[in-house]
């Protein structure tokens, strides 16, 4: 094969076969440096074409006219959808650049990378980061030649750097370090006042604490070994973590030594809260305060050895470097015996394991000891693990930075969108603070479009401190972290983790658990892991484009699957269609009750919802179409009007999309239940559409169910004529596909339009033939709403015992079900059975509990939030039963003003959503004004309800409504 070697550090060279290559200039250039920058992978042709310009048969020439340069036609290979040049990375100088040691590396660098290409787009993409590696490896260099003694000679050359470069704080620093060896005190100091007022002019940012320890350092050169003060300076702009300093300044030793770990994610602040303890804590330690970092996460910087460290710390105490002995346990005890007579205290920054600090613990005295990994295995005995900070100590940092500029709330933005990490506000404020032309709307625009590149600014970057959190991790982590930043919910469990890797949730946990102890992931409660934002954003940005697809797939994988086990656990009659299922997981949620298939549902809805459009925008139209029918029955249940109908919606969109007349008969079926529980007269239009096609490619079962829902809507417009042709024709369509749960619904509903039109008898022997349906079918719910709806029966023929015996049956199957929604639904009407009764006191006990159950479903504080939201959800059914309720409640003690208010709201979502009859409402609201001393509207409210029953086939709601009427216009009892 002969030597081959590519070099893209400079002017392009080329040797193949042990003789030199000349490219010409133009596409053939061009493609050889985008091939080189990917050796041995695929580069698509369309990118190709956008780089080189021109046409795909253009592209074609010119990647054979290479062959030809390169005289080896083995070289550049077709494959399919692109072109794989098959070198090695070692074969290039720009892969090769990062696995030498510093010098070396170095020797590769022969000008500006891609200088001769002749294309902006790689030089783009390509120089600004190699220049960062380039400076970083030769600040490595540099740090090697220090520690070798050779600061004389790097003077005039970090001189030269620093006037090249004059914001890398890196390499001040080392000319202060070298300028101050070499006793020149002076110059030192006058290069560190140099770059504080440019960085402070230029950027408006503090030095930083490799700055600031160089300054240090030459400030206390004549300090004697006992008073040795190595801290970085405070920062005088220090906010919030009142909490935090105070756990650490408790930390104080009365013996012994005292240890405090302070752990956190990238940029959270760590050193910062570390060095004003230390300041804080100095004069109870005046012997020396010693501060090491050891450089764990610092890029282009090796982690330093414990026996590096101990080297310094010995120094820093004035031990002659001639009594230091070798290795690091000599130097260890060494350490110890210094410190044992000392009031002192360390601050070791930036370690990366217990490994690499417990060397360094000394016997006596206090050690602060900041990382990103949880120091599980460090024997502390006080850990402070840091949390983003608060908003009005977010506010309170930048404030410090910016002043007042922007209003309050355009603030709060901002820091929200910094995720309140200290860093990323540190970050913004210094930017916004050195543009005066920014407002605080260009701030918020800039990160919005693109937040990560915009936290940055001269050696500080979000980003970059992610980025050394992940090249810590192991392929394992690595690939989960990537795969996870995909997801777009706001949490996830231990089973969405399993599925995106494909692995068993065992070892899934072990991988969220290794990611949780260095802070790239969080769990706010057991079982719950989520993204912090900013890390999310970083997570997604590492994705590797060939593995994007699956595990997108994966994760629509995981919800769809969970949706559908639950849904069938929860209405096991519900239709089944082939799943869009790729992957099946090794390990998945198991449901073994309704309840427990309810919980997850409730647990990830928002996750659900986010896969659905996830599932949209990346074309996944199959999931994006079954993904809202198999939890819609749970959107039903909590009574998510909106967000049914936003979600029937991309199912439609979806189904239209794939072509699929299944899928479009199915997403129309549900849109339309949607629309005709959120009261939308659109329903009728696409439930037609839906049983048309229904009919059309022969799904009897489906035709029936769309035929159910068009007998609801009839029954509300009281056409019932017509909506017992629907419910009539669908049973006989469900008996001939043998749908036993089908079969049930049908009878029921026939059953209802019996008790409307005032025949009980037929109503009752149609629900009870569907309850022994459904309890042989094990559906829990439709029992407890079947025993519902037959209590309602008995109710209005004025059997009571039976009506009650039912109702407690219907509310145990409702208890036993886990839906707490339909508790309280039901619990409302049974309330109001009492009341009509004449049993007010048990009606309003009943109500009381109501209103108790729906703040505990929606997790909300009263009855007014749990309203608000139930008007944002459009849930016009749970609006009516907690007025309702609350009507009750009111009356029972005493207040009848209150009640009237919720009676008055309820009218006007009946006209909605006719789930209650009016003539109900008008007879309770002709009560309620009597009992608040207004007879006139008691008359007028008595007369038109008693007008609004005739037209009802309910018995005992024209009876109460005849006797609020009486009791309106009976004549006032004489006064005493």
């Amino acid at each position: 094969m002969g030597v081959r070697s590519f070099c893209l550090l400079g002017p392009l060279e080329v040797v193949v076969g042990g003789r030199r290559v000349l490219v010409p200039v133009g596409k053939r250039r061009i493609v050889l440096a985008a091939l080189l920058m990917r050796p041995g992978q695929v580069v698509g042709v369309d990118e190709l074409v956008e780089l080189a310009g021109g046409s795909r048969n253009a592209l074609q020439t010119a990647v054979g006219r290479l062959r030809e340069d390169l005289g080896a036609p083995g070289l550049v290979l077709t494959k399919p959808g692109g072109y794989l040049l098959d070198v090695r990375p070692e074969e290039v100088d720009v892969h090769r650049f990062e696995t030498l040691p510093p010098r070396e590396a170095l020797a590769l660098w022969r000008g500006r990378p891609f200088s001769d290409i002749g294309c902006d787009a790689l030089e783009r993409d390509h120089v600004p980061g190699l220049t960062e590696k380039y400076l970083a490896t030769l600040e490595a260099r540099i740090e090697e030649d220090l520690r070798c003694g050779r600061h004389e000679q790097l003077v005039a050359e970090l001189r030269a750097l620093t006037g090249r470069y004059p914001t890398r704080e890196r390499m001040w620093a080392q000319l202060v370090v070298a300028l101050h060896r070499c006793d020149r005190q002076t110059e030192a100091l006058q290069a560190y006042e140099d770059v504080r007022r440019r960085l402070a002019d230029e950027l408006g940012l503090d030095p930083g604490k490799d700055l600031q320890l160089a300054h240090r350092q030459v400030l206390t050169a004549d300090n004697r070994p006992r008073a040795r003060n190595d801290l970085p300076g405070d920062i005088a702009d220090f906010a919030g973590r009142a909490g935090d300093l105070e756990d650490v300044l408790a930390a104080v030793p009365s013996g012994g030594v005292a240890i405090t770990a302070i752990d956190g994610m990238a940029g959270i602040g760590k050193t910062t809260l570390a060095v004003r303890a230390a300041h804080r804590l100095a004069a109870r330690f005046p012997d020396a305060q010693l501060f090491v970092d050891l450089h764990s996460y610092t890029a282009g910087v090796e982690p330093r050895t414990p026996s590096d460290a101990l080297l310094e710390l010995l120094t820093a105490l004035g031990v002659p470097a001639q009594e230091i002995p070798d290795g690091v346990d000599a130097r260890a005890a060494r350490w110890r015996a210094e410190m044992a007579h000392r009031k002192a205290l360390v601050v070791l920054d930036n370690a990366g394991s217990a490994a690499q600090v417990r060397p360094l613990l000394p016997g006596a005295g206090l050690v602060l000891v900041t990382s990103r990994r949880r120091l599980v295995d460090l024997d502390v005995a006080h850990t402070v693990s840091l949390d983003v900070l608060s908003e009005e100590d977010a506010l309170g940092l930048l404030g410090n930075i910016v002043g007042d500029k922007g209003s309050v709330e355009e603030r709060r933005a901002i820091v929200r969108l910094c995720g309140y990490l200290p860093l990323a506000v540190r970050i913004v404020g210094a930017r916004w603070r050195t543009r005066p032309a920014w407002a605080a709307r260009d701030v918020i625009r800039r990160l919005t479009e693109q937040r990560l590149p915009e936290l940055a600014a001269g050696e500080r970057s979000v980003a970059g401190a992610f980025a050394l959190s992940y090249q810590q991790l192991t392929g394992e982590q690595r690939k989960l972290f990537r795969r996870l930043g995909l997801h777009t919910g706001e949490d996830w469990d231990v089973y969405l983790a399993a599925a995106v890797i494909g692995s068993t949730r065992a070892e899934a946990e072990r991988v969220l658990d290794e990611l949780l102890d260095v802070h790239l992931v969080q769990q706010k409660e057991n079982g719950r892991y989520r993204f912090h934002d900013l890390l999310a954003d970083h997570a997604k940005a590492s994705v590797e484009p060939e593995e994007r697809t699956e595990a997108i797939t994966r994760i629509l994988d995981h919800y769809l699957l969970g949706a559908e086990d639950s849904t069938r656990r929860i209405d096991p009659g519900r239709p089944r269609f082939p799943s869009a299922v790729t992957y099946e997981p090794v390990d998945r949620p198991v449901f073994a009750t309704t309840v427990e298939a309810l919980a997850w549902q409730e647990a990830e809805r928002l996750n659900l919802k986010a896969a659905v459009y996830l599932a949209a925008y990346e074309g996944h139209y199959r999931h994006a179409w079954q993904l809202p029918q198999r939890f819609a029955h749970h959107l039903l249940l909590h009574g998510s009007g909106r967000e049914r109908v936003e979600l029937q919606s991309v199912a439609l969109a979806a189904a239209r999309a794939l072509g699929d007349l299944k899928a479009r008969a199915e997403a129309l079926r549900g849109l339309g239940a949607a629309y005709m529980d959120d009261g939308d007269p659109k329903a009728e239009e696409h439930l037609r559409e839906a049983v048309g096609l229904m009919a059309q490619i022969g799904d009897l079962g489906g035709e029936a169910s769309v035929l159910g829902l068009l007998g609801m809507m009839a029954r509300e417009r009281r056409e019932y004529d017509k909506s017992m042709e629907h419910f009539e024709r669908g049973l006989v369509l469900m008996r001939q596909v043998d749908a036993p749960a089908g079969v049930a619904n049908a009878l029921h509903n026939i059953g209802i339009n019996h008790a409307e039109l005032g025949r009980p008898e037929q109503a009752l022997a149609h629900m009870r033939e569907a309850l022994a349906l459904v309890a042989d079918h094990g559906d829990i719910l439709e029992v407890a709403v079947t025993l519902h709806n037959i209590a309602h029966v008995h109710f209005d023929t004025f059997q009571d015992d039976e009506c009650l015996a039912c109702m407690e049956k219907s509310l145990d199957a409702y208890r036993e079900s886990g839906d707490r929604r339909g508790q309280a639904l039901a619990l409302g009407e049974f309330a109001y059975w009492r009341y009509e009764m004449g049993d007010l006191a048990a009606a309003g006990e009943l109500a009381r509990e109501v209103a108790s159950l729906c703040r505990g479903y929606t997790n909300l504080p009263d009855d007014q939030a749990v309203l608000a939201a139930m008007e944002r959800a459009r849930d016009h059914v749970g609006q009516i039963s907690l007025h309702l309720a609350l009507s009750i409640s009111a009356q029972a003690d005493g207040r009848p003003a209150a009640a009237i208010g919720h009676l008055r709201r309820c009218l006007e979502l009946v006209k909605v959503r006719r789930w209650w009859s009016e003539h109900r409402l008008l007879a309770q609201l002709s009560l309620a004004h009597l009992a608040s001393g207004d007879r006139e509207a008691a008359v007028r409210y008595g007369e038109a309800a008693v007008a609004a029953a005739g037209s009802s086939h309910q018995p005992r709601g024209i009876a109460f409504a005849q006797s609020a009427l009486a009791r309106a216009t009976a004549p006032a009892a004489p006064s005493p």
